[in-house]
């Protein structure tokens, strides 16, 4: 780059900004990647200490390659990185429901040669004492899933990204009137092809293409996380868990931060540059009412709470499409609770249709931002799973 326009401009460093500029980069493009606050700082959307990476997408086997793909690179960052950023906790569906996301879930993975196993109540409370069964009818388990150590994840791949010869801009951009960026000053910034991978700002950014009235509208709602101290709930002792009949999730004890039960429950709506320092108190009610599968975390103590956003579309399918009036603009946004496991895959994708490198062809409009095709892509609507 040496003081010329980049042949790629990122704006925004969460998970899809930046594995988008390393994926860029490592394609030998010359990159910018620009974001406001720290890439991976606790008041952004990947930030956090966790989030779950599971391949069970229902029927949606693209999804589930994707997750294959993800993990491979996520191991690979770890590497590279010289840090443990994938945790295999392995990941437990108890079924307390109709089912029905499991069985077709079960069924993909088996045909793909995923591992996963069918167990009953009786097995998961041998395998996990402090489990509890009580409207428990059976436990779809897959034992190669886990977490992520979502904020070390961010920071690694932006460390990355500046080790192989990124650039990366402390600052604020905002679109011109054709999508292209401009500085804080309003100037405009020259790039090739520019990615805006702004989260939960898009919206605020791209009113009529991702507003509340668009056809691709991402709506950022409150999600939080509460974590409870339970040392004796760490990995290999409690597996992470989601329980779509009982509407929660949750993650074992990691590094100290204790036990992480995420409620699917919308505690209103969520200003990003507004950002509470604490879970709503309803949240933290409905994480103990919801922890029935580990009865232990109904009376123990609150280590930590955090205020939590992910930016819903109608659907639960992300966006990721391009500026229908300037084909050198991209929009990625609208992870809908479950999009930051795929942040190698979304930066790949990215990355090659910007720069026009042997492009990863879209399969169907899910993704798109007009004439987008309907159908939930998580067990729970849009439940914050990943």
């Amino acid at each position: 780059m040496a003081g010329g326009a980049p042949d790629l401009l990122v704006v925004g460093g969460g998970v899809w900004g930046s594995w988008t500029a390393l994926q860029a980069r490592r394609l030998g493009a010359t990159v910018q990647l620009i974001e406001e606050r720290e890439p991976g700082g606790p008041k952004t959307t990947s930030g956090d200490y966790s989030r779950i990476i599971r391949h069970s997408h229902g029927e949606d086997a693209l999804l589930m390659g994707w997750t294959q793909r993800a993990l491979v690179a996520w191991k690979e960052l770890g590497e590279a990185a010289g840090e443990q950023i994938f945790m295999e906790s392995g990941v437990a569906w108890f079924v307390s429901g109709d089912g029905i996301w499991e069985a077709h879930s079960e069924q993909r993975m088996r045909e793909a040669g995923v591992p996963c196993e069918r167990i009953t109540p009786e097995e998961a409370l041998h395998r996990w004492p402090t489990l509890g069964t009580d409207g428990l009818t059976s436990v779809l388990y897959e034992p190669t899933a886990g977490f992520l150590r979502a904020g070390n994840g961010v920071r690694a791949a932006a460390r990355m990204f500046e080790r192989e010869g990124g650039v990366i801009t402390r600052g604020r951009a905002t679109p011109a009137a054709d999508g292209s960026a401009l500085d804080a000053s309003g100037r405009p910034i020259a790039a090739g092809a520019t990615v805006w991978a702004a989260g939960p700002w898009l919206p605020e950014l791209f009113p009529q293409l991702v507003g509340a009235d668009a056809e691709a509208s991402i709506t950022p709602v409150r999600r939080d996380a509460i974590y409870f101290d339970a040392p004796h709930m760490g990995v290999g002792e409690i597996p992470t868990w989601i329980d779509e009949g009982l509407a929660v999730w949750g993650i074992p004890n990691d590094q100290g931060h204790g036990v992480k039960v995420g409620p699917e429950f919308d505690a209103g709506s969520f200003d990003p540059s507004v950002w509470p320092d604490e879970a709503h108190p309803t949240s933290i009610a409905r994480a103990r009412e919801c922890a029935v599968r580990f009865p232990a975390l109904k009376s123990a103590p609150i280590k930590e709470t955090r205020a939590c956003q992910h930016e819903r579309t109608k659907s639960g399918h992300y966006v990721l499409d391009q500026h229908p009036e300037n084909p050198a603009i991209w929009l990625a946004g609208g992870g809908s609770g479950h999009g930051y496991k795929q942040g190698p895959m979304v930066g790949e994708l990215m990355a090659r249709a910007a720069l026009h490198k042997d492009p990863m062809q879209l399969p169907d409009r899910r993704f798109k931002l007009h004439d987008r095709s309907e159908g939930p892509s998580s067990p729970m609507g849009e439940m914050g799973l990943a």
